[in-house]
Formats: structure tokens, sequence, C-alpha cells
């Protein structure tokens, strides 16, 4: 349950990125993929009080982020009435506690709206930094380990700039030459060294194009890689 809501919200900042750009081709995918994640929320059936009291807390809290669309919150306040139904009038129970909780069968994956977009799935489970940029040096998408390594979380990047991550003198000199080679096509891969706790790290740095199941490029994917220098290994 949790894991469905984080996606939602995930999907929704990029959303609101895609909304703020304008974007409407990244608007169009991404609404095709929240609403499945949102049924998904809504029909999976609660196992456990906490369950429960996270879907009802998941609807509110979209209530309140939509507040100011109105078919949105009459669409949401009748999900909300019909999970009161599920749990409450249709067993009788008067109060938490008194909830009969059962586990729903598993639904069939059915797969994505657009395997062409991002498969965060996938990219989450690789053991290099991974990020998607933007055309205008964005961030679409981080996994969780590059994240943690800009200290921050995956949903809190969307949108910002990597200049604020690099700094403007490493973006302007080198890092976004390479974005744009790839955002023309190329894929782009390049090595630099660094200095960690006194010692050489040596850092990969591989970008591809990432483009939609239409062919429309959608930004660039950053695989980062860290090795320690073994040149001066085998030298001490």
């Amino acid at each position: 349950m949790n894991a469905l809501i984080e996606l939602f919200w995930f999907k929704y900042s990029q959303l609101q990125y895609a909304v703020r750009t304008a974007d409407e081709h990244l608007i169009g995918l991404l609404d095709r993929e929240l609403d499945p994640i949102l049924k998904s929320v809504y029909d999976e059936k609660a196992v456990s009080v906490e369950d429960a009291r996270l879907q009802f807390q998941f609807l509110i809290d979209i209530l309140r982020v939509e507040a100011d669309d109105i078919s949105c919150v009459l669409r949401h306040s009748q999900l909300l009435q019909s999970l009161i139904n599920r749990y409450f009038a249709a067993t009788g129970a008067v109060n938490a506690a008194e909830l009969r909780l059962e586990r729903a069968p598993a639904a069939p994956n059915k797969g994505r709206a657009d395997e062409g977009l991002l498969n965060e799935a996938i990219l989450d489970s690789f053991p290099d930094r991974i990020a998607v940029i933007t055309p205008d040096y964005r961030y679409l998408y981080t996994n969780p380990l590059n994240a943690n390594h800009l200290e921050s979380r995956p949903m809190d990047l969307i949108g910002r700039h990597i200049v604020e991550f690099i700094g403007i003198q490493r973006f302007e000199l080198r890092v976004k030459n390479y974005l744009d080679r790839c955002f023309s096509g190329e894929v782009v891969d390049y090595t630099f060294a660094k200095t960690v706790d006194a010692r050489t790290v040596v850092v990969r740095c591989r970008l591809t194009p990432c483009m939609s199941s239409g062919g429309k490029l959608i930004g660039a994917i950053l695989v980062i890689q860290e090795h320690a220098d073994r040149r001066r290994a085998i030298a001490a």
C-alpha cells in the first residue's frame, strides 16, 4: 500500500513539473500513468487498520492538493465515500477496531501505459546512481541512490536545475555540452577524477537519450558509477 502511494506522489510531482513547463506530450503520458496507480490504491482491500488509514489519508491528501479543481474534488469525494461504505457501512462496524479486513487477490500486472517513458521499478533496482535530465537541464527522475547522494528525497528533486548540485562552472564548462550532445541523439560516455577523503575516485558518466514510445525526446538518462583509481592502488 505504502509503495503504491509513494509511487503516485512521485508521478504527481513529475506531472506538476510537466504542467509548469507546458509539455503537453509529457502531461498526457503521466496522466495515463497516474489513473491506474490511483485505481490500484483504491482497489486494494486493506489487511490492517493501518492500511485502511493510509487509504483514507491518501484520498484526503489528494482532495487538499486538488482543492481548486471542482471536478477532482467531486471525483475523489465519491471515492472517499466508497471507502467509508466498504469498511464501515457494508460491515456494520462503528469504529476502526471492528473492521473485518481481508486480503484481496493481487491484481494482475497489466504493464505501464507507456513503457517508453520511464520504468522506475527497473531503474530503482540498479546499483548505480541514475537520473533523467530534461532538455532544460532539470531532474525529471532520480533513483533513491542518487537522491541520497544529493541528500534529498527523489520527489524533492523533480523540476530542480542540476546547476543547484554541480555548480555553474562545472555545468558550463563540461556537463552542458555532454547533455546537449545527448539531446541531439548521441550516447555520451565520459570519465573524470575527484578526491574523496584523501583518495582519488574515478567517476564514469553515461548519457543515453530517453525517448517516449512515440519517438519524442524526453531527456537524457544519466548513469553514474564511481570506482577507486586502480592506477594509484597498483603504485602503492
